[in-house]
C-alpha cells in the first residue's frame, strides 16, 4: 500500500522527529502504513542508530514495493553490522517478492536454522506456496506448527494443498478454524478457504451454506459475498 500523500499531511509533525531521539516514533509511522514520512524519520537517524535505521528502512521500502532500495539498506545494515538472523529472514522476503525462488528459500533456510523463529519458518513455507512445490511448503509450515504457530500453519499448508488435493485441504483448514479465536482476524480467511475446498470437490450445497455462515459472523468479508453471488443463492 502506498501512502506516499501522508507525508504532506503530516509535515507539521516534523518537530516530534527531532524531539523524541530514538526510533519508536519511526517504527509507530510503519505500524499505521505511513511509509513515505517513516522513511524520511529514519533518515535523519543514520548516524545515530546505523543499524537498525538502516535495516527500518529496508523495510519500509519493501512495504512500498521499492525492493531495489530496500535490498541497498538491507545490506548496508548488514555492512554496519546487522545480526546473521534478521539479514537473512528481511532477504529471503526480498527475494520471494523479486519472484528470485533458490535466494528466498536458502535465505529463510538460514534465518529458520539461526533462530527457530515460527514467524521466519511461515515465511520459509511461503516460497514453497509460491512456488507451487509441496514438499517445500511443508517443511515451513510444519517447523512452524512445531514452533506454536499451529492455526497460521494449518492454513497456510492447506492453501498449499489446495490445488492438487482439496480433500486434504479441507481437512488442514477446518483444524485451522478450530484453533482460533472468534476475534482472529485470520478466522474469516479460514472458513472461506473452506468454502473454495468444498466447491473443488463440487459439494457446492455445502460451500454455499459455509459462505452464508461466514457472512452472518463476518458481515463485511467481501470475498465470501462475492463467491456467493457466483455459486448462487
Amino acid at each position: 500500500m502506498r501512502k506516499r500523500w501522508v507525508f504532506l499531511v503530516l509535515l507539521a509533525s516534523w518537530s516530534l522527529v527531532l524531539a523524541v531521539g530514538d526510533l519508536n516514533y519511526a517504527r509507530q509511522l510503519i505500524e499505521r502504513g505511513e511509509y513515505a514520512l517513516a522513511a524520511v524519520t529514519l533518515k535523519k537517524q543514520l548516524k545515530d542508530y546505523p543499524v537498525e535505521a538502516r535495516y527500518l528502512l529496508a523495510e519500509v521500502y519493501m512495504l512500498e514495493g521499492q525492493l531495489a532500495d530496500a535490498t541497498m539498506y538491507l545490506e548496508s545494515a548488514r555492512e554496519q553490522g546487522l545480526d546473521e538472523t534478521r539479514y537473512y529472514a528481511l532477504r529471503g522476503r526480498l527475494a520471494l517478492l523479486k519472484g528470485e525462488w533458490d535466494d528466498a528459500w536458502a535465505s529463510l533456510r538460514s534465518a529458520v536454522a539461526l533462530s527457530g523463529s515460527r514467524q521466519y519458518a511461515l515465511d520459509w513455507g511461503l516460497v514453497g506456496l509460491a512456488q507451487g512445490k509441496l514438499d517445500r511448503a511443508k517443511l515451513g509450515f510444519e517447523k512452524a506448527q512445531r514452533e506454536g504457530a499451529v492455526a497460521e500453519a494449518e492454513f497456510l499448508e492447506g492453501l498449499a494443498l489446495l490445488p492438487a488435493s482439496p480433500k486434504e485441504a479441507l481437512s488442514k483448514l477446518r483444524a485451522a478454524q478450530a484453533e482460533l479465536s472468534a476475534e482472529s482476524p485470520l478466522k474469516p480467511q479460514v472458513i472461506y478457504w473452506q468454502a473454495r475446498a468444498l466447491e473443488r470437490l463440487g459439494q457446492i450445497n455445502e460451500a454455499r451454506g459455509t459462505l452464508r455462515f461466514l457472512l452472518r459472523t463476518y458481515p463485511d468479508y467481501g470475498p465470501a459475498r462475492e463467491a456467493l453471488n457466483r455459486l448462487g443463492p
